[in-house]
């Protein structure tokens, strides 16, 4: 082995163990279940890719609030001659995101710390902008999509996607505590656009066309335990665990001893398999008039 691959080795060893450092001290239930979580958002990435199919790939692209960088790693990788973007409000989770880009050999994309209500690119920057399953958690998503469309050229696309009510491991759960609807606390909902007409309604007077809202099948793949899921679920939902404080010891065990007898309901083949309905929302930034 010659000084030049030594580097290269050692060069990945620190990287991979910088990125298990940052996993371990992280508090951010999202980092921590990166590798449960990188299948469920396949199907996204895909639906993606087919709605480009008929129009000109993007020479820059921009993905907010995007996490670990799944799916927009999948999207570098299948279009190689596009610029991308790619930011989030947690710096952890972009410097997961950085190294990921790094051990896959993808240059053409560069990540940056920042709000997507408050976006940190100039004007008319991307031909192309994608937001995963976070529009939902955000405060003001309506001034959330004014900034998408400051940042896109005239004629550029946006694609969202969102979760909808129709999914299997929400209504185990919801059914199991008799949750009122989708109530969460400091007002977050993630099923807040569970139908496609109040996704809709957030570009009523925007400057956009070509609106286009489409209900999704898909298979959520967990390939972990029940009880992993479970830890992952009430790591992810907060108030799950402010029902579960409400009950005695015993009954929290029960509770949750059914929780998990519900789960291995779903398992295929080592596998924990929930059927969710998602929605994929297309459109463009209106031209600038001739």
């Amino acid at each position: 082995m010659d000084n030049s691959e030594k580097l290269t080795l050692d060069n990945r060893f620190a990287q991979v163990a910088r990125r298990a450092v940052i996993i371990a001290k992280t508090s951010d239930p999202w980092i921590r279940w990166h590798a449960y979580l990188t299948r469920w958002t396949e199907d996204a990435c895909l639906a993606i890719q087919e709605l480009m199919e008929d129009m000109p790939l993007p020479a820059a692209a921009l993905d907010v609030a995007t996490g670990t960088g799944t799916p927009v790693l999948d999207l570098a990788k299948a279009w190689p001659q596009c610029r991308f973007e790619a930011c989030d409000i947690a710096t952890e989770s972009i410097e997961i995101a950085g190294l990921l880009a790094q051990e896959e050999n993808l240059s053409h994309i560069s990540f940056k710390v920042c709000a997507a209500e408050m976006l940190d690119y100039p004007d008319a920057s991307f031909d192309l902008l994608t937001c995963f399953f976070s529009l939902m958690y955000l405060r003001h998503p309506s001034g959330a999509i004014d900034q998408f469309l400051r940042v896109l050229r005239p004629g550029g696309h946006m694609v969202i996607t969102t979760w909808t009510g129709d999914n299997q491991l929400f209504r185990l759960v919801k059914d199991t505590f008799a949750m009122e609807d989708h109530k969460y606390p400091d007002g977050q909902d993630p099923f807040m656009f569970s139908d496609t007409q109040t996704l809709k309604t957030l570009f009523e007077d925007k400057p956009v066309s070509n609106l286009l809202v489409v209900a999704r099948k898909t298979v959520l793949n967990w390939e972990g335990s029940e009880q992993e899921l479970w830890a992952f679920f009430k790591d992810c939902n907060p108030i799950i665990n402010t029902l579960l404080s409400a009950l005695s010891g015993d009954e929290r065990q029960e509770k949750e001893q059914q929780i998990y007898s519900l789960l291995s309901g779903f398992k295929t083949g080592g596998h924990i398999l929930f059927e969710a309905d998602m929605l994929v929302c297309s459109v463009q930034k209106n031209a600038l008039p001739l």
